[in-house]
């Protein structure tokens, strides 16, 4: 392999669970390797208050800032030792980093410096990609459908992202369009975290087991967010436990309100996908085997499938989209997508750390 033709992706999204690392090659489209680098409790811990209150120090956010730009180095590092790679082949770090605020069209931050992962790994890192689109207008998000197009080549298709947050990609014609439909995980870890201590429902087998509250349903499908139209973007800092807690009536059971959230995640989603499309599923969310269900059910006339079918796995899906995003700013290329994001223009996204 040529020196400095491979490129890693680094992503941590709104499920807070830790990092996952890849290596792709030049065309983008293959996987070579992987690996993933979980956040220790503590830290875990510490990202989801900020996350879910916003409340913090400016010292606080500094020392957190540096902790997760030294999980993130540090899964560079297990990647090329796993891979037997040295950091001479690769051309560059796509680092997403961790979000702790997002608010579509004003500001977003993620943290993790890229300045510290280029310093630990002698490798230049591509890292706050949102906020050139930002700037321009746009809501800094979703950025993955441009990576989804790319996925798919010049095949029709909607492309799921089941996160923290869901958004939905589709494309039709060479035409992308794409945004966040609402909450994917996100409310489904916390809720089962608060009842039970547990990071997630594991295969959805908690859901599974109550039943659907039509009123708290109806109620939650009513809130604002999903009339506005699109471009729109959100995340924990909307879709979080006292904005679920605004709608309670206390007279749910605590299983009925998870099964309740599973349908409110496949029915936001579903009233986005066309009849009659190829549907790819990934991110975290596809491991809820029930919520997979409940989307295959309400959308008996698309084909369900998961972008192992295109050759990414699910779980790194996002990380290798800020690899490519990294590859397409280091040739000057633009990745955003304005009729996504409703940015005046495309633009050449994130920020350059040299390596030293």
């Amino acid at each position: 392999m040529a020196k400095g033709s491979l490129y890693i992706g680094l992503m941590s999204g709104t499920s807070l669970d830790g990092v996952d690392a890849v290596i792709i090659d030049g065309s983008a489209t293959k996987l070579l390797s992987q690996t993933y680098l979980p956040y220790t409790h503590d830290l875990k811990e510490q990202l989801r208050t900020l996350s879910q209150t916003g409340q913090t120090s400016l010292e606080n956010l500094a020392t957190i800032d540096v902790q997760v730009a030294h999980v993130f180095a540090d899964a560079v590092h297990a990647l090329l030792e796993s891979s037997n790679t040295r950091a001479t082949q690769i051309s560059v770090i796509g680092s997403h980093g961790q979000t702790v605020f997002h608010k579509g069209g004003k500001y977003s931050m993620q943290i993790g410096h890229g300045s510290i992962i280029a310093e630990r790994t002698g490798i230049a890192v591509v890292n706050d990609f949102r906020m050139n689109d930002i700037a321009a207008s746009g809501q800094g998000a979703p950025l993955t459908p441009a990576y989804h197009q790319h996925l798919l080549g010049n095949k029709d298709g909607v492309v799921i992202n089941l996160g923290g947050i869901a958004n939905l990609t589709q494309i039709s014609k060479s035409v992308v369009t794409g945004f966040d439909t609402g909450p994917a995980n996100t409310l489904l870890d916390n809720w089962i975290k608060k009842c039970k201590q547990l990071d997630y429902d594991r295969d959805g087998i908690w859901a599974r087991s109550g039943f659907i509250s039509d009123d708290l349903l109806s109620a939650l499908l009513a809130d604002s967010y999903f009339k506005k139209p699109s471009p729109k973007s959100t995340g924990p800092e909307y879709f979080n436990l006292e904005w679920l807690n605004s709608y309670l009536t206390g007279t749910e059971t605590d299983a009925d309100v998870q099964r309740t959230l599973v349908e409110l995640t496949a029915m936001s989603i579903s009233k986005h996908i066309p009849k009659n499309t190829n549907v790819y599923l990934c991110g975290g969310g596809v491991h809820n085997l029930f919520l997979a269900e409940r989307l295959a059910y309400l959308n008996p006339h698309s084909e369900m499938m998961t972008t192992d079918d295109l050759g990414m796995p699910v779980d790194y899906v996002e990380a290798a989209a800020f690899a490519f995003f990294a590859q397409q700013t280091l040739k000057g290329k633009t990745s955003s997508l304005p009729l996504v994001t409703g940015a005046k223009g495309a633009r050449i996204l994130g920020a350059i750390y040299a390596a030293q």
